[in-house]
């Protein structure tokens, strides 16, 4: 009989190990958390990202996680000491300068960003810099202009990937040129649908594709999407011929592939415009086969990008604030920026292992 019942305990032991720590990520209001990025906090590594209900399934054997997300401070906690696996993290404190609006012909909003990649478990690549964005007040429309310092840890490997993912990276920078008041009619099939109070979820014709998030103690609007999710939705039902296409070549070559973000805007009476643009984040993980090497590589992506100034200007005033944030594009200088602005530090051990990437 006792021989029995240590067996069921090691069996049950055995089953929670081979499960492991599923952890769940909310605000203070009581709201997932979709898309934050949980790391190792001992090696630096990133373990992965909350899905749309904030859950991230396993925490892959990692004693303490660094959780963040670009809505909320940064938050490291110690696995054993979780109870339920329920995290609540919160709202950020970052803040922008006042904006004083006058009839002048632009707003000017200044962004700074930071990307890294990962293959399989190795930090491979490292992207930061300055966008200038310019929205014409008349003609509806955005224009940029992206300053970055990249690196990586094999120079081949950074041309690789500034060609592959530089255009990308530099639009996901550009400020978004439209606010997200509200969703509804960006998109075909999109509906906002009141859950609670605080929380309305985004559907493609019945099926759920986001969240948004209103807080009205910070006066800011969370929009969390599965890009991915989405589009593949939205080309299946609209797309051209031409788009289903490109579609399918991409879903034969790259397996297991998602692509998510969240969005972070000031809400002004219940709106939110351009100006009033806060955060994003993007992630992007596949499974790319890499035919010289011949094996299979896991590639994770995310970048952050976080407005610092912004400003309704004319033209002159323009140049001269576009003069005025010109800074050096070193690593050194770039990390100075985030503590002047506030943004939150990555994990002690990410940037020792960002450090050795750019000393190579």
């Amino acid at each position: 009989m006792k021989k029995s019942v240590l067996m069921i305990v090691v069996a049950l032991l055995t089953t929670v190990n081979v499960m492991g720590q599923r952890i769940q990520i909310m605000d203070e209001l009581g709201n997932p958390v979709s898309y934050a990025n949980v790391l190792d906090a001992d090696n630096g590594k990133l373990i992965g990202a909350t899905n749309l209900e904030g859950v991230l399934v396993d925490v892959k054997g990692a004693k303490k996680i660094h959780i963040s997300h670009v809505a909320f401070k940064p938050q490291e906690v110690s696995v054993s000491n979780l109870k339920d696996g329920r995290i609540t993290l919160k709202e950020s404190d970052f803040d922008l300068p006042e904006i004083v609006v006058k009839k002048k012909d632009y707003i000017y909003v200044q962004t700074y960003y930071r990307v890294m990649v990962m293959m399989d478990d190795t930090l491979a690549y490292y992207r930061s810099g300055l966008t200038d964005n310019v929205y014409d007040i008349q003609k509806k429309k955005v224009s940029a202009s992206h300053r970055h310092f990249s690196k990586s840890f094999m120079g081949i490997l950074k041309v690789a990937f500034d060609m592959a993912f530089g255009s990308k990276i530099d639009g996901y920078s550009k400020l978004p040129a439209k606010g997200h008041s509200n969703v509804n009619g960006n998109g075909k099939g999109l509906k906002m649908i009141k859950e609670t109070e605080t929380r309305q979820r985004v559907t493609y014709n019945g099926q759920v594709v986001g969240y948004v998030v209103d807080d009205e103690s910070t006066h800011q609007r969370r929009l969390s999407m599965d890009y991915d999710l989405y589009n593949k939705l939205y080309i299946a039902e609209h797309g051209t011929e031409k788009q289903k296409a490109k579609r399918k070549k991409s879903d034969a070559q790259i397996q297991n592939s998602k692509s998510t973000y969240s969005m972070v805007y000031q809400r002004n009476d219940g709106q939110s415009n351009v100006e009033d643009f806060v955060s994003r984040q993007f992630h992007r993980d596949m499974d790319r086969y890499d035919k010289k090497e011949q094996k299979t590589e896991h590639m994770r992506m995310w970048l952050e990008v976080y407005a610092t100034d912004r400003a309704y200007v004319t033209k002159q005033e323009l140049k001269e604030k576009k003069r005025a944030n010109r800074i050096n594009m070193s690593f050194d200088t770039l990390q100075r920026f985030e503590r002047q602005h506030g943004i939150p530090a990555l994990p002690a051990n990410t940037l020792k292992a960002l450090k050795k990437i750019v000393e190579k």
